[in-house]
């Protein structure tokens, strides 16, 4: 005869057990086993609970809200910080302005009084009308464009997002350069960084800087203004051994360059590509940044309008080192002005 299991929970009772759980191995009477079924039952729903709260946790993304919480602050304090930044940088610009347009100010005072002295005394010749009209020009310019002496800088010493403050160079470190001519038909202005086309009549009138470029790579930031697209003018480098009495002739030596008409100066340096190339042909207008290469016996330029760049390899026996600035005005009202001269390396 087999010994007697009794009930785990109604031991102390004697009540006999008549179920024997497989999973705990614990041994129930008929009331115990329902509810321990029960128990089970009510175990397994807290369970699925709990797996109901992780499966939640799929698309509520609470593991990263703090993160996200400590990005976006970041972004609002950088976004702060830059809009400071800009408005502080806005404010210098401002400054700067202001005292550019009161230096423009005196600069145009000086022209009108000259303007009403020759209304009263009638004593004025065409080429006073064309400079007038020239250094008008020139005013206008800077009424709309800031010195280039003054540049945005940015930092990218920085992390992220470099920051920008306004630097004001000496306007003597950036225009060493100056610009002279022997042609009689050519005036300067602004301490000789302005040459002006005054006639009185079309003629072929040459200009050349001052500097010599021997060695490194220099970069000459001109202003062009063409009274009309009709005649050419060009900005060219030449040999210092060159003479200027032969530019226009027969020469051991070559000018090398680009013409307002898209010509490569001298003709033999074009590529088959620029026959189709248009930049400067049709404008009046040009923001040119020239690049003289002494190493490398190259010379290049960027049209800051049109983002263009073209590039010229020199013939070092046809163009010898040092090289100078040369340019070539025809038309009465045509000019160049120096805005800025620099040796990049």
């Amino acid at each position: 005869m087999s010994a007697i299991t009794f009930c785990t929970l109604c031991e102390n009772k004697g009540v006999s057990g008549i179920f024997r759980c497989e999973g705990c191995s614990q041994t129930f009477c008929l009331q115990h086993t329902n509810e321990h079924r029960q128990y089970l039952t009510h175990q397994l729903k807290e369970i699925m609970l709990e797996n109901e709260a992780i499966f939640k946790c799929f698309t509520d993304n609470k593991q990263s809200s703090l993160l996200f919480d400590q990005i976006n602050q970041w972004e609002k304090d950088s976004i702060v910080k830059v809009q400071q930044t800009a408005q502080n940088a806005r404010l210098q610009i401002q400054q700067f302005s202001q005292v550019q347009k009161e230096q423009t100010k005196e600069k145009f005072s000086q022209i009108n009084k000259q303007l009403e002295e020759a209304r009263q005394t009638q004593k004025y010749l065409e080429k006073d009308l064309y400079r007038w009209k020239i250094l008008l020009e020139q005013l206008q310019y800077d009424l709309c464009m800031l010195s280039p002496s003054i540049i945005l800088h940015q930092d990218h010493s920085q992390g992220l997002i470099n920051n920008i403050f306004i630097l004001k160079k000496d306007q003597q470190s950036i225009l060493n350069e100056k610009l002279i001519s022997s042609s009689t038909e050519i005036y300067f202005d602004d301490n000789h960084h302005v040459a002006m086309h005054c006639g009185p009549c079309r003629a072929p009138a040459h200009v050349i800087g001052t500097q010599e470029y021997s060695s490194g790579q220099h970069q000459i930031r001109l202003f062009i203004s063409k009274s009309t697209d009709e005649f050419i003018l060009s900005f060219n480098i030449m040999s210092k051994l060159m003479p200027m009495s032969t530019i226009s002739s027969d020469s051991q030596y070559l000018t090398y360059g680009w013409q307002s008409n898209d010509c490569v100066n001298p003709s033999h340096c074009s590529l088959a590509s620029d026959k189709h190339f248009q930049d400067l042909r049709g404008k009046t207008k040009f923001h040119i940044k020239l690049f003289m290469d002494c190493d490398q016996q190259k010379i290049s330029y960027f049209n800051e309008k049109t983002k263009q760049t073209r590039e010229i390899n020199v013939d070092i026996q046809k163009c010898p080192l040092p090289w100078k600035l040369l340019l070539y005005l025809y038309d009465i009202g045509d000019s160049v002005r120096l805005l800025s001269s620099c040796q990049l390396s």
